[in-house]
């Protein structure tokens, strides 16, 4: 007889890909803040990746208010964002006054350098409230801004439209209005710029100078004066397990299990980690006909195609007993540096096996405490989840 994968012999046991659809869930919650002076503004995404903004003024320009946006959940959806919730995150406000302004004419405001503490691949830049006018009704300024894209680490990235902008056109350059004039109210797209832009490409900081148009009415404003506002979110990939093993989401970075890494949960920012539902995500690190125990049936040795762009750690978790959960003493880790093309994890394999259906989490990320958890956010790296099957298989003729 020949022995299928299905029957319990006395050999090797494999592990099979198995189709699911199942609803996902939220897991722990995490923070999302910013503090704001004149010099610098600092931020925290939800996933932990931190953001540093540095103001560099031109000509005789001064910060006159600096200001924080606190992350607020019940902020109201935004139609000129996507994600169109992205006001729920936080964020900081600028107030600029006395740069060097003429009718009819651009001039240079200041320069923003966004450094992340990890490059990042396409942030979101959700623009508001950015635009001024001085004076009133008979006699002032309007200041139509402009934000032009002059820099970036490793090289200068391109802008792209993701949503909103009236009034406005989009290069992969800069964002500045199709054209300028004195009006007697505001809005976006009457000075006002709003919307969101895509920073395209995997960046470790960015650079965008602001520009004001000044267009007069009467004798003008007594300052001119500039405000400009901004918010961050990040490509995220995300788990797709059944609920019971809870969430685990990565900002998306240059490392990566298998070739490649899809953005997740496109259309809304969130505070908590999330999970697809079950089955539904793009991995591709683990393939069938790898996944196979070790010949002494003692131990499951898999070798996980990966890239990382800096020190990390690999781990992967295994529901040998099929509770629904990932336990702490079904993780398997290992390191990973730089060079690494691939990692191995090994697993002691429980006896007497229980055969049948469970999943595998495995997850990559810069070393740090999260690396130890089957949950929760991580700053960099992937999560990829993948069912399988537990059978007894031997290779045996008779």
């Amino acid at each position: 007889m020949i022995c299928r994968t299905i029957v319990a012999c006395t050999a090797t046991t494999t592990f099979l890909s198995i189709p699911a659809a199942v609803t996902g869930t939220h897991a722990e919650s995490a923070s999302s803040s910013f503090t704001n002076s004149v010099t610098t503004a600092v931020g925290r995404t939800p996933s932990g990746v931190r953001v540093t903004v540095q103001k560099t003024m031109i000509g005789k320009t001064q910060v006159a208010s600096a200001k924080v946006l606190p992350a607020d959940p019940t902020a109201a959806d935004d139609e000129y964002l996507i994600p169109a919730n992205a006001k729920t995150t936080a964020g900081f406000v600028d107030q600029y006054e006395h740069f060097a302004a003429k009718p009819s004419a651009w001039s240079d405001v200041a320069t923003l350098t966004f450094t992340f503490s990890r490059p990042v691949r396409d942030p979101h830049l959700h623009v508001f409230g950015t635009g001024g006018s001085s004076g009133d009704a008979r006699n002032h300024d309007d200041y139509w801004p402009a934000i032009e894209l002059v820099g970036g680490i490793p090289a200068t990235p391109a802008f792209a439209r993701v949503a909103g902008f009236p009034g406005y056109r989009t290069s992969a350059t800069a964002i500045e209005p199709e054209w300028t004039y004195p009006t007697g109210s505001t809005t976006c797209g009457v000075v006002y710029a709003c919307g969101t832009v895509k920073v395209s490409g995997t960046v470790s900081s960015f650079t965008v100078k602001l520009r004001a148009h000044d267009d007069r009415q009467g004798k003008g404003g007594p300052t001119p004066q500039l405000w400009a506002a901004f918010k961050l979110s990040l490509a995220e990939d995300d788990s797709d397990a059944p609920p019971s093993y809870g969430a685990a989401s990565h900002a998306i970075t240059r490392s990566t299990l298998g070739r490649t890494v899809t953005a997740d949960h496109t259309d809304a920012v969130s505070m908590t980690p999330r999970s697809l539902p079950t089955g539904t995500d793009a991995d591709d690190a683990v393939t069938a006909p790898r996944a196979r125990i070790a010949p002494t049936g003692d131990d499951y040795t898999l070798a996980v195609p990966v890239r990382a762009d800096s020190p990390s750690r690999l781990n992967g978790w295994i529901d040998f007993d099929q509770n629904g959960r990932f336990d702490a003493v079904e993780r398997a880790t290992a390191k990973v540096v730089p060079s690494a093309t691939t990692a191995t994890l090994r697993w002691r394999v429980p006896r007497p096996l229980r055969t049948g259906v469970t999943w595998m989490r495995l997850r990559l990320a810069t070393q740090g405490p999260v690396t130890a958890s089957p949950t929760g956010w991580a700053d960099s790296g992937e999560v990829e989840d993948h069912q399988i099957e537990l059978a007894h298989h031997c290779p045996c003729t008779n």
